[in-house]
């Protein structure tokens, strides 16, 4: 069951970036990634996660793991994708194991 996570917490790195980042999140590109039965479920999670990633000073972005920044959104995605990717990932991996246990 942890591979199965991992590799969903995997593929909803980007899309929370983008949350986080202020930038659009298809419901098509969700689903795309895990499929029409768990896309409430990836939405929450995304929604979570992304809520500790990011803040904003005076329509600044800044980062919440490092407290760099300012960032352009652009630059504040890169920089998240890049240099937190594992830290986002295993957020990610928790943030989908207790919703898992909430379901069952």
């Amino acid at each position: 069951m942890d591979s199965g996570i991992t590799i969903i917490a995997e593929k909803l790195i980007d899309p929370s970036v983008k949350k986080a980042c202020k930038m659009m999140v298809k419901d098509d590109e969700i689903i795309k990634l895990v499929g029409i039965s768990s896309k409430k479920l990836a939405l929450n999670v995304i929604d979570k996660v992304s809520f500790w990633l990011v803040y904003e000073n005076n329509n600044l972005l800044y980062c919440k793991l490092c407290n760099r920044g300012p960032f352009t959104k652009k630059g504040l995605y890169l920089h998240l994708s890049r240099v937190h990717r594992r830290e986002i990932r295993e957020m990610l991996e928790e943030e989908l194991r207790h919703e898992i246990r909430t379901i069952i």
